[in-house]
């Protein structure tokens, strides 16, 4: 019997799963297996995301048992953990996801070898991104770092089609045994985490529950509504997409599909949806271009920008990660982070460029705050998304470029809906927008709400003269 492991990671479902269906259809036996490493036990792999995790793993073995299955999850590291499960069952092939981060190549370059000395082959298959980094290059067969010439070739490559989920996972005998050696899922301590209060549900079932009612409810309206927080306008799909509770595939052509059957008005929001899919891989394939981004500027000669230092430093990231900066659209993005695990994608902006613009606290400290608390954490996207706020990245944002936040706020946040909902010391205060915006500028502001900490015009010179000053050392 011809049996394969298929090795689940961040494409936690059964539609639209290439592995799992190249498992199924190309080999008699299939052996799902998950496997528990210590990258889970990271401080910086964020409790959300670890509820998220376990939501979707006990999902997904519901889901595999129906099919006549079963999940595995064994202990890793994974080159041992699957060469032992190969040797147990007899495979001679193991199906995964491709992976273009830091992190998945060292583990499948481990991983590949640890299953090569005992003669069994590790087989990736494309799953995670529509376009792998790397298929979409310049004229000069570089990777793209600007974003609209990257999105227009993007746009023009075929995509491949989803693949349907399968009537039946065939699983050996000894495997489905009880007596079978695979740790219960409700035992490791890292899926025991409560998450945030109110963490996003993981799991196929509500991935795909979501995806049909932002898709039926909100993809025609996207491009109007997509940077207001006070309204429904967003998918909320970046931890599904995530952990793969979603297929992408499955995604693009379903909204393609929705493209076909709308008006010019959800044709451009169909289009401004799917720019936003372009913009995740483009992030990816910078990751992968360029990994020292995880730690340093993309522009190198940001790593020599003076932030702040110190007690000063420490108290203005205190003041932001605690959502007390006094300015209300900021806080309210900071305390939904903190309740929902989740930020709307306007106020992680807002609140970007308000820490590494008018706090001039350095914006590793920022993304690496985010990474703790984000449900979806994606290293490729939180990582593009502070440096083109700090303007040390690929395609950044000109330093110069510095947010308003009470002008953001009176802007995408008109009658002050979404500061009221996350702000408490700011719900029942009866004051117009003009004023819950910048509370400071009434004549009897809350007196449990603080006071802002910095003032925006003086960081703002603040700022730009510490970009002169950078500039100047050439």
């Amino acid at each position: 019997m011809d049996v394969a492991v298929c090795w689940f990671r961040r494409n936690l479902r059964l539609d639209d799963n290439l592995p799992l269906h190249a498992a199924v259809t190309g080999h008699d036996a299939v052996v799902p297996v998950f496997v528990l490493d210590d990258h889970y036990l990271r401080e910086d792999y964020s409790p959300p995301r670890l509820r998220f995790l376990a939501e979707s793993l006990a999902e997904l073995s519901r889901a595999l048992e129906a099919k006549g299955s079963r999940l595995l999850v064994r202990k890793g590291p994974p080159g041992p953990a699957l060469s032992a499960l190969a040797q147990e069952t007899g495979a001679r092939t193991v199906l995964a996801h491709a992976d273009h981060e830091p992190h998945g190549r060292e583990l499948y370059a481990g991983a590949g070898e640890a299953l090569r000395r005992e003669g069994v082959a590790l087989r990736l298959l494309e799953d995670v991104l529509l376009l792998p980094p790397g298929s979409v290059l310049t004229g000069a067969g570089k990777p793209f770092t600007v974003f609209t010439p990257f999105s227009r070739r993007w746009l023009e490559a075929d995509k491949p089609a989803p693949v349907p989920p399968p009537v039946r996972v065939p699983t050996p005998p000894s495997v489905l045994d009880p007596r079978f050696p695979s740790i219960p899922l409700e035992r490791p301590r890292a899926f025991r985490v409560s998450g945030a209060p109110e963490n996003p549900p993981g799991g196929e079932a509500r991935g795909r529950s979501l995806w049909r009612e932002f898709r039926g409810n909100a993809l025609e309206t996207y491009a109007s509504r997509r940077d207001r927080p006070d309204l429904p306008g967003t998918s909320r799909l970046s931890p599904h997409l995530r952990f793969g509770t979603v297929g992408i595939r499955r995604v693009l052509q379903e909204a393609r599909e929705t493209w076909r059957e709308a008006g010019a008005e959800g044709r451009r929001s169909v289009e401004t949806f799917v720019r936003e899919l372009a913009w995740r891989e483009f992030y990816a394939g910078v990751l992968a271009a360029f990994p020292h981004v995880l730690t340093g500027s993309f522009r190198p000669e940001y790593d020599a920008f003076p932030w702040l230092r110190g007690q000063e430093a420490d108290e203005a990231f205190a003041a932001f990660r605690e959502g007390r900066t006094g300015y209300p659209i900021v806080d309210a993005g900071v305390r939904q982070l903190l309740r929902e695990g989740w930020m709307h994608n306007r106020v992680r902006m807002i609140a970007a460029s308000f820490l590494t613009k008018d706090l001039l606290v350095d914006w590793r400290r920022g993304e690496a705050f985010f990474r703790e608390r984000l449900a979806d954490g994606d290293p490729a996207s939180n990582n593009g998304g502070w440096q083109w706020a700090a303007g040390s990245g690929t395609d950044a944002a000109p330093f110069f470029r510095i947010f308003n936040p009470v002008r953001q706020g009176l802007t995408f946040d008109p009658d002050g809906a979404y500061v009221r909902r996350h702000v408490e010391e700011l719900a029942r205060w009866k004051a117009p927008p003009a004023l819950l915006h910048a509370p400071w500028t009434a004549e009897a502001p809350p007196r449990d709400y603080p006071p802002p900490v910095v003032d925006h015009a003086r960081s703002r010179a603040r700022a730009l003269a510490a970009f002169a000053r950078l500039r100047a050392r050439g």
